[in-house]
């Protein structure tokens, strides 16, 4: 396919970088930074575009805190400036990009997602299952260790220039991916739970929460999926982030392939298997990106189930003692009434019926139990009725 040329002129233009404001500013109007930022607007975003065309952008400090759902995770969050120049990348690099992945990689791409990838996953362990020789069929269920954790720099900057000659563009992606002042990777066999941030590497690894990270993901995997359909040739290979799932008829053979595939990562990505990954029949269905795929349907994880039943609790104690309003209650008790619609979520439902009842506590932290609301039905569109 042919480069990407003249990356400058496209993501620098007024225009782009107005619209990657419009993108950045989404659901943020009212922050204390996005406000500051639009009160100049005009001459903020000059200013930015004059710092990188001149060549002397820099990203700012990272907000760091963690995520201990589904597992501990660090998050870097950017300032409003450079999630700005975030999407004025992206914009003009996703559309090119986006055409080169395989149908089956549903990692932060449009009209793809979690659901999708498990509904993909679904409708192929039906099909097996309905064959004569179901049994012999089986699932390598893959993940990648500590993968934005782990993905190499050279690497990464290897495989931007082979989709552009634009050598401004290597510069801005230098800047952003070999960031000088804060290392985003960790050492092998170590947790970001227990490694202090003077142990981490520069070398390696990206932060989570950038809006380029989740497409440097996609394009640094995109050779794993090339590997596994074009050279491996597997039909059944579905890919969310580094997740990745096979489905393959034998044991011998998925074996043989789950090895190709650890030599491939290792030496081509630099990455490691992780321990977790397995082979299991395809008639026992597996997890995969938050749910339980089986022949019989789709079901949330026992974690999933468990997390929700505790957001809802405690959703229930901030409304209980006036921290938040009833539409914010009622906003998230329909979202997992929403997850519910796609899977196996009749027992969730009926205990959300039972247990989520909305109910202010008076001054004396009695209960007024005429302003209570219990949840107890949701519509045809899975509101609340």
């Amino acid at each position: 396919m042919e480069k990407l040329h003249n990356l400058m002129d496209k993501i620098c233009s007024f225009e782009n970088l107005y619209a990657a404001y419009q993108e950045a500013a989404k659901g943020k109007r009212y922050r204390d930074e996005v406000i500051a930022f639009t009160q100049n607007l005009e001459e903020n975003l000059i200013q930015l575009q004059r710092e990188l065309m001149g060549w002397y952008y820099k990203v700012g400090p990272y907000r760091e805190f963690y995520v201990n759902f589904p597992k501990s995770r660090l998050v870097m969050a950017l300032g409003f400036r450079d999630r700005i120049v975030q999407w004025a990348i992206y914009r003009q690099i996703n559309p090119y990009m986006d055409k080169r992945f395989i149908q089956h990689s549903y990692g932060c791409r449009k009209e793809k997602g979690t659901l999708a990838a498990a509904e993909c996953l679904l409708n192929w362990v039906q099909k097996v299952s309905r064959r004569p020789d179901a049994g012999e069929w089986v699932i390598i269920k893959g993940d990648i260790s500590k993968y934005f954790y782990r993905v190499d720099h050279e690497k990464t900057l290897e495989m931007y220039d082979e989709i552009t000659d634009d050598l401004w563009f290597m510069w801005l992606m230098c800047v952003i991916i070999d960031n000088p002042d804060i290392p985003f990777g960790l050492p092998p066999g170590s947790s970001i739970a227990d490694c202090p941030r003077k142990e981490r590497l520069y070398d390696v690894g990206m932060p989570i929460g950038n809006l380029s990270s989740q497409e440097t993901a996609n394009i640094y995997l995109d050779r794993l999926d090339q590997y596994c359909k074009h050279v491996l040739h597997v039909h059944y290979y579905v890919r969310y982030m580094d997740d990745f799932i096979l489905l393959v008829k034998g044991r011998e053979e998925a074996e043989r392939l789950f090895d190709r595939i650890a030599t491939f990562l290792k030496d081509d990505l630099r990455l490691d298997i992780s321990p977790k990954s397995k082979i299991v029949p395809a008639v026992q269905g597996c997890e995969f990106v938050g749910y339980r795929v089986t022949p019989h349907g789709l079901r949330l994880r026992k974690k999933t189930t468990q997390h929700i039943k505790q957001s809802l609790l405690y959703v229930a104690g901030l409304y209980a003692d006036g921290l938040i309003d009833l539409d914010n209650a009622l906003q998230t008790v329909n979202s997992y009434y929403g997850m519910t619609k796609h899977c196996n979520g009749a027992n969730l439902c009926k205990w959300i019926e039972d247990h989520y009842v909305l109910c202010r506590k008076s001054a004396d932290d009695v209960e007024v139990v005429d302003d209570s609301i219990w949840v107890s039905a949701y519509d045809e569109e899975g509101m609340v009725a």
